[in-house]
């Protein structure tokens, strides 16, 4: 899907103006000549200023579509791929505590194999090896805290 200058200078510009708008309201630091507010200020000027250019050169340009969307999001598939792979991140945030790491990426990886019409046997194989090895290196060597759920704590 794209957009035109026009939305997005639009969109940017309400963007902008809300950021601004709350950045008012937040307190100054008591000795200094800046608050909390400056920086904040400074993004929004930015922002309305490449809004302000944005919307300028779409409404100069003259007859582009607001939206564009092309062949590909005319496809049922391809809409039904992007909407389960949205769900697939929110099960992973309801489900990867209860579940586990391991668990929660072999269903995860599985699915989106099945989606990209991966054989199962193949999807279910690489879906396995592909969370084992994610956890290894997530847990092991980059040292992130993941998840374990009901199963027990692996080797390393």
């Amino acid at each position: 899907m794209r957009f035109s200058d026009v939305t997005l200078g639009a969109i940017f510009l309400i963007i902008g103006l809300a950021l601004g708008w709350y950045s008012l309201g937040l307190p100054a630091i008591p000795g200094q000549q800046y608050g909390a507010a400056t920086f904040p200020l400074f993004i929004s000027a930015g922002l309305i200023a490449c809004s302000l250019r944005l919307l300028y050169t779409g409404i100069r340009s003259g007859n582009a579509p607001l939206v564009y969307i092309p062949e590909e999001f005319k496809d049922a598939r391809a809409v039904l791929g992007a909407l389960v792979t949205i769900l697939l991140v929110v099960f992973y945030i309801l489900f990867s505590r209860t579940l586990g790491f391991i668990p929660t990426a072999v269903i995860i990886s599985f699915v989106m194999f099945l989606i990209f019409r991966v054989k199962p046997i193949t999807a279910a194989v690489i879906a396995v090896v592909a969370a084992f090895a994610c956890d290894f290196i997530f847990r092991t060597l980059l040292l992130v805290p993941l998840p374990f759920g009901p199963m027990p704590r692996l080797p390393w």
